[in-house]
């Protein structure tokens, strides 16, 4: 990989740095990543909440036991409730 020696400066308001700064942290990046993906077409994905790899994991273990449809099925509506549908902060 090149390494990285120019800069590009530009300037924004107070506000625009926390948006592009929430966005960066959604996506598990630093802010020059972000930026720098943006810039070059691409559209970094949020990481997701632990509660999906948590979930994720409980599937995974579900299919060993017989009755793993029925563990799989409550664990989607769970996993639905958790991330999907709307929430309020406590």
């Amino acid at each position: 990989m090149e390494e990285r020696t120019k800069q590009i400066y530009t300037r924004v308001t107070p506000q625009e740095k926390k948006r592009i700064a929430a966005n960066a942290k959604k996506c598990g990046l630093s802010v020059s990543e972000y930026i720098r993906q943006r810039s070059l077409g691409f559209v970094p994905r949020e990481v997701p909440p632990q509660a999906y790899y948590d979930m994720c994991s409980m599937l995974e273990d579900a299919l060993a036991f017989p009755e793993g449809e029925k563990m799989i099925s409550g664990i989607l509506n769970e996993l639905r409730e958790t991330i999907l549908l709307p929430g309020r902060d406590m």
